[in-house]
Parts: C-alpha cells; structure tokens; sequence
C-alpha cells in the first residue's frame, strides 16, 4: 500500500527581528518580529510506505529529490528529521519517496528550510489522511488550524461583539424583560431544537476514517517543522509564519500556544506586489545569529523596532522599521545598501533578514512602479515578483 500527499508553503521575508532562544524548549524558542509570506515557496509531494508487516525494524528509507533556482547542497537532515517527528514509531520500518521544489534562493532570507520542513510535514498529515474523502479531508485540515491559531492573546485582542435578541413576543409587548445574549466568537454553534440547542456532533475527532492517520494533526506539522528548523538553525520564526500566512506580527517567540502571531490587515482587492532581489552572495543565518555581539545589537534593534510597529501597524510601518532594523542592526553590506539606495525615490524598501537580498512592496495596480523596480533590480541580480500569500501552509489537493 501507498499513501500519497502534497503540501505547499509559502516563502517568507523576514523585514525585523529580535533572538528569543535562550530555552532548551524548541517549541518556545523562537524570535519577536515581522515579515510577509509569499506565493512562492516550496511544493513538495510525498509517497509513504507502511511496514509490510505492520512491525518494521529497519531505520526509515527516504529517497530524495529537491530542484530550485540555483544549485545548493540537498539539506537530507530537514527532511528526514520531519519525517522522523510526524511518522508513527520514529518512521522505523516505513519507505518515504519526497520531491521538492523551492522557487526562491537558499540562503538569501526566504525562509527555504522552513518551507521546505513545513510542507513536507502537512503533505506527510495529507497522506495519512488519504483515506478520508478529499471534501472531508479539506474540512478536517481547516478545523484543525483554526483550532490552533484560536487562541487568547495579550495585545490586539478583539473584544467579542455581545448582541441581545428578543423574542417575538418581547418585541409585540414592548415590555423590558431579560432577554438571551447571543453567544460570543468561538462558542461551538449547533442544530436548534424544541427547548434548547442540541450540541454539534464532533465529526472532527474520534472518526473511523481516521484510525490509520496516527492520529497526526496541524499542530504536529507546525510543531514539528519549527522544531526541525530551529535545530539545524535554519530560521526562528519563519515556520510559525509561514502556516498563518499574510502580513505578520510575532509578539511572542515560538508556536501556539507559547507564541502569539497576529496579521496586519490587507487589501483584498488590491493586495501589495511584493518584489524582491537577490544582490549578492548568500548568508548562512546561523553563523550570523551565532555571534555573540551581532546578537546582541540585533536583539535591541528588533526590540525598539517591534516597539515602535505595535504602537502604530501598518504595513507601511512594518517597511519603515525594517529598513530602520537593517541599519541599527549593521547586517547591510555595500551591495545591499547600494541596491536600496537606486529606489529609495520611488519607494519604502529593506533588506530581507537575513541575505544578500532586498524587497519591497508596492500597490499591485501601479504596473509602471512594478515594471521600473523590477528593472532597477535586474542588473544587479535575481528579481522575484510575487504577491502576498494571506492562506499559508496547506495541502495541495
């Protein structure tokens, strides 16, 4: 038997950061920020073999196939880790095919590994749930996220709108009884019924169709992904990012329930274009978070960044103090300073965190600011024009 999943994660541009991993808990290790998620990304497609016999003894099998833009050297431990955390028994016994193909640079703050580990995890939750009609299994996927994202949250709250309803007969008397409030966001709804409301039944856990899932869920994927990425240290907060999708806020480091992400809100009808460049070599994140004065003076510019972001979001904001990060931060490099020099006329643009890299956005209508900047960027390197992803992580069936 075969089990076959996809999954597709959006790229994501890191504008402003601070380090928050000083914990030996991956899940609360993270860092406090902002960025944009993308339309490109990673796609990745993956074949499970169970054990024949139900009891496996060999080491998981993963053959391996990865394009993208450039030549890099296959990192085989993402994916092998992130099989290991969602496949029941530590993947002993089973046989996994994976392809992959990231559309943008390794290395230049596009947040490839996370991509990469997160889209592998859900096309992994995808084909344990393969089973599950396909209308059934979108259901299951979209109920288990917002169950993970619903959660209670220390700044931006929204206070839940309390109605109160009469009844007919209130209404035809006009007399000031109490009346019923209706339930707040986040109350389960239900079937009305003769003298109350009967409970909704909850299709969403202890199915039949879902006994040989393993019982993996949306919070294994993120959870998994995100502790894959932040030990091989390929990104802090690019995973939990990633799976909310849109124009960020991370308030606290690490996933639900330990970190608190927001979204700043976006134009449905006229979404930004976002476009990006690479200008020079790539940057290996690890080596530049791993030095202990660079942390440092990057830890108080994202701090009194994201200070200054929550008192007014926006994403124009969110541009202003990127590019106020990037400096107080000194990651820039001549060609990095170069590039955001030649635009600084027609628009806000940063550095992405952390590459050789810049972006911008601008209004998707203005073809003519796109088309220039575009060309701007050209000749100095490659140029990425996408939109914002406002869906992030999900399966791609």
């Amino acid at each position: 038997m075969v089990l076959r999943g996809g999954a597709f994660c959006p790229g994501h541009i890191t504008g402003l950061f601070s380090i928050h991993d000083d914990t030996e808990m991956y899940l609360h290790k993270g860092s406090r920020g902002s960025g944009v998620s993308v339309t490109l990304g990673a796609s990745v497609s993956t074949a499970l073999y169970p054990p024949e016999d139900g009891n496996g003894t060999e080491n998981l099998s993963l053959e391996l196939h990865v394009r993208g833009v450039d030549k890099f050297p296959v990192n085989d431990p993402i994916y092998r880790q992130v099989l290991k955390e969602m496949l029941p028994n530590s993947g002993i016994g089973w046989r996994a095919a994976v392809r992959s193909n990231l559309q943008l640079p390794v290395g230049q703050g596009f947040g490839m590994s996370g991509a990469g580990a997160l889209a592998t995890a859900i096309s992994v939750w995808e084909a344990l749930h393969s089973t599950i009609p396909r209308w059934d299994r979108k259901l299951r996927f979209k109920g288990q996220q917002e169950m993970f994202f619903s959660m209670k949250t220390s700044e931006f709250s929204v206070r839940p709108i309390r109605r109160r309803m009469r009844s007919h007969l209130q209404l035809l008397s006009m007399k000031e009884e109490p009346s019923l409030p209706v339930q707040p966001f986040g109350k389960p709804s239900g079937m009305v019924e003769e003298g109350g409301v009967r409970p909704p039944m909850r299709w969403l856990k202890d199915s039949e169709a879902e006994k040989g899932s393993g019982g993996i869920t949306y919070a294994d994927c993120v959870n998994a992904a995100h502790r894959v990425d932040v030990m091989i240290g390929g990104g802090l907060g690019d995973v939990i990012s990633q799976a909310r999708g849109g124009v960020e806020i991370r308030m606290s480091p690490g996933v639900p329930p330990y970190g608190e992400i927001h979204t700043i809100p976006v134009e449905l009808d006229n979404t930004p274009k976002v476009i990006a460049a690479t200008v020079g070599p790539p940057i290996e994140t690890s080596r530049v978070i791993g030095n202990p004065a660079r942390r440092e003076r990057i830890h108080g510019a994202g701090e009194a960044a994201l200070r200054r972001l929550t008192e007014a979001p926006s994403m124009t904001m969110m541009m202003s103090e990127s590019r106020q990060f990037s400096i107080e931060a000194g990651i820039q490099s001549m060609m990095v300073r170069s590039a955001l020099s030649e635009v600084d006329a027609m628009v806000k643009a940063s550095q992405i965190m952390i590459g050789n890299s810049v972006f911008t956005m601008v209004p998707s209508k203005d073809k003519d600011l796109v088309k220039s900047i575009t060309e701007i960027w050209g000749r100095r390197g490659s140029v990425f024009s996408m939109d914002v992803d406002l869906i992030g992580a999900r399966p791609l069936t």
